[in-house]
């Protein structure tokens, strides 16, 4: 049986289950409140906004781009035509050139063969007539002969001449009508280069277009991408609200009554540095059977008698007057001393036999200071607890496995609480009732379900817990310092603050990815705290956070955000926001792995159950 003097051992058990058995469980959650979570949905809703805007600018500019670079290759093709029809020209001018330079040529041969004839004609002519001339004073008989050669001969002469004349008139036309067609073929080429020149520009002009389409392109695949990330952020936001709506996990400052411990939600707030992450346990030390010892206190003070809490806290069962009490109780185990021992301390084994109204007497599950019905309720609850065991085994344990019992009486208020129920005993079934309690339940009780002050877990349920009304630090508190070795709340000197870095957090995940990649890994004894030697003074060999990066694929390095769902008390789902994407984990999983990797000691002391969350600073 767990309750408040029953701490030490508890704490004792947790720690060494979770570093030698694997079987305590502790992990890191975070929660948002629904101011903070429609906060973020909203920047979401601003930045979806924002991106379209920049999109839909984008998508104008694409089609502007399109359009332009449409009426680009209009011209580019009304250019090409026009080139080609002028290169078309400029194939037929030069085809006419080459034939005008032909025919210039034929004409020239043809001239210089009508000149040399000339030219034969002519001397042979003068060479006659000289010769002729002779004759015709020595012999007149051949007058006639000399005056009919000499006349065909100046005859064809005149002829040749006229013939020359006429080669000389076309061959001034021809080189007339090619030097026309130089000049025309050197204006069509100009305009060729005119028009190669804004074939040119207009090639870059759509070059350039092209380019930045293709950007403009990339930018809305980029924006549309980005946009699809953040609807799929902002639908996973608004599934978290509705989580947190319908009954998830609303932390705030303000909702927490205890504020003056450094595991406190509240000097979390004040001193974490930003990025880091606070594990915070809602209850401790706990199985959340029966009642909750402040949980009861804080009924008392607000009113209730010790029937009221007791009918809370243990529905189904009666509270008959007048049971007869057995007269002796065996109590046999170590347990506390209320004078120092032999060896200097407080340890004591018993072994005896009591008279039940003596033991009853020396029970230490409650200061006495309390408020009297809680007094009460607590007397009869442990009353009705012990008759059940030495009915179930013959003796009860001094310690918290049953119930703490000292070798000298409470206090007043404890011995009149005691006096004043007795003969009262709850009953169930027809039999004295295991009546289990213990210190916290954290807001949830297994009998009970919401242990608040309207019985509901809706909305701010941590402001209404019972248990969070009384003040108490371990309602919800962030476990970071309870040394096992020494019994005492102290960090350990290599972990000495209450919060975990971004790459510790990381680290943790890291873990949890490898633990969970084969079977084989879950039997790696290196997958333990990194300061496992300094803080429990055993020699180890533990990856370090770079080494365990090194065997995940994808590693975890960093953390934007993390979510917890929290309903029915119990923690349901954790969702890490990091960059290697969103990483899922199911509680019980996460516990087993938080509790081997967490550095110093930190922990979750909670046992068979998960209720928990993380803030992310």
């Amino acid at each position: 049986m767990s309750k408040l003097s029953k701490i030490v051992f508890n704490i004792l058990i947790v720690i060494f289950f979770g570093i030698y058995s694997f079987s305590l469980f502790n992990h890191p959650v975070y929660s948002n409140t629904v101011e903070e979570l429609e906060e973020q949905i909203a920047e979401k809703e601003k930045e979806i906004e924002e991106k379209e805007s920049v999109l839909e600018s984008v998508e104008a500019r694409i089609a502007e781009i399109s359009n332009s670079n449409y009426s680009v290759s209009q011209k580019i093709n009304l250019l090409t035509a026009e080139i080609t029809t002028l290169e078309e020209s400029i194939e037929e001018t030069e085809e006419e050139i080459d034939k005008k330079v032909k025919g210039i040529e034929e004409k020239q041969e043809q001239l210089a063969t009508t000149k040399e004839l000339i030219d034969d004609v002519s001397g042979d002519l003068y060479m006659q007539s000289r010769y002729k001339l002779a004759n015709f004073f020595l012999n007149r008989d051949s007058w006639s002969n000399i005056v009919e050669t000499l006349f065909i001969k100046q005859s064809t002469i005149s002829m040749l001449r006229r013939e020359a004349e006429k080669i000389g008139g076309e061959f001034s036309s021809l080189a007339e009508s090619k030097a026309e067609l130089d000049k025309e073929k050197e204006n069509l080429d100009e305009e060729r280069a005119g028009l190669d020149e804004a074939y040119k520009l207009l090639a870059d002009e759509r070059a350039k277009l092209q380019s930045e389409l293709s950007k403009q392109v990339a930018a809305k695949s980029g924006l549309t991408a980005q946009i699809g990330g953040i609807r799929k952020d902002l639908s996973e936001l608004q599934n978290f609200l509705m989580l947190v709506r319908s009954g998830g996990t609303v932390v705030s400052a303000g909702s927490l009554i205890s504020t003056n411990s450094l595991g406190s939600y509240d000097n979390f707030q004040k001193v974490a540095p930003a990025g880091s992450f606070g594990v915070f346990s809602f209850g401790a030390f706990t199985h959340r059977d029966g009642m909750s010892q402040y949980g009861a206190h804080a009924r008392a003070k607000a009113g209730e008698s010790y029937m009221d809490i007791l009918s809370a806290y243990y529905p189904g069962t009666t509270l008959p007057g007048g049971y007869s009490e057995p007269s002796k109780i065996k109590v046999v185990g170590w347990g506390t001393s209320c004078y120092r021992q032999s060896n200097g301390t407080y340890d004591k084994y018993y072994d005896e036999e009591m008279n039940f109204s003596t033991y009853m007497n020396r029970i230490f599950e409650m200061p006495s200071s309390w408020n009297p019905e809680a007094l009460k309720a607590q007397a009869i609850a442990a009353r009705s607890y012990a008759i059940y065991q030495i009915r179930a085994k013959g003796y009860v344990r001094p310690n918290q496995g049953d119930q703490v019992v000292k070798d000298c009486d409470n206090g007043a208020g404890w011995l009149s609480a005691v006096a004043g129920t007795k003969g009262m005993v709850l009953m169930g079934g027809g039999s004295v009732h295991m009546a289990k309690y213990a210190a916290v339940h954290g807001g949830w009780g297994n009998q009970v379900g919401w242990d608040t002050t309207d019985g509901t877990g809706s909305g701010d349920w941590v402001s209404r817990a019972w248990d969070n009304l009384s003040g108490t630090t371990w309602f919800y508190r962030n476990w970071f310092d309870y040394n096992a070795s020494t019994g005492s709340y102290t960090p350990c000197s290599s972990h000495p603050n209450p919060w975990l870095t971004q790459e510790e957090m990381a680290d943790i995940i890291n873990a949890y990815k490898y633990w969970t990649s084969d079977s084989s890994a879950q039997s790696d004894d290196r997958v333990i705290s990194i300061d496992f030697g300094t803080c429990f003074g055993e020699s180890a060999n533990p990856y370090s956070m770079s080494q365990m990066r090194s065997l995940v694929s994808n590693p975890v390095t960093s953390i934007s955000a993390v979510y917890v769902s929290n309903s029915g008390g119990s923690t349901q789902s954790i969702t890490f926001v990091t960059n290697a994407g969103n990483i899922s984990i199911d509680p019980y999983s996460f516990k087993k792995v938080f509790s081997l990797r967490a550095p110093g000691f930190y922990s979750i002391p909670q046992s068979g159950f998960q209720h928990f969350n993380i803030v992310m600073r």
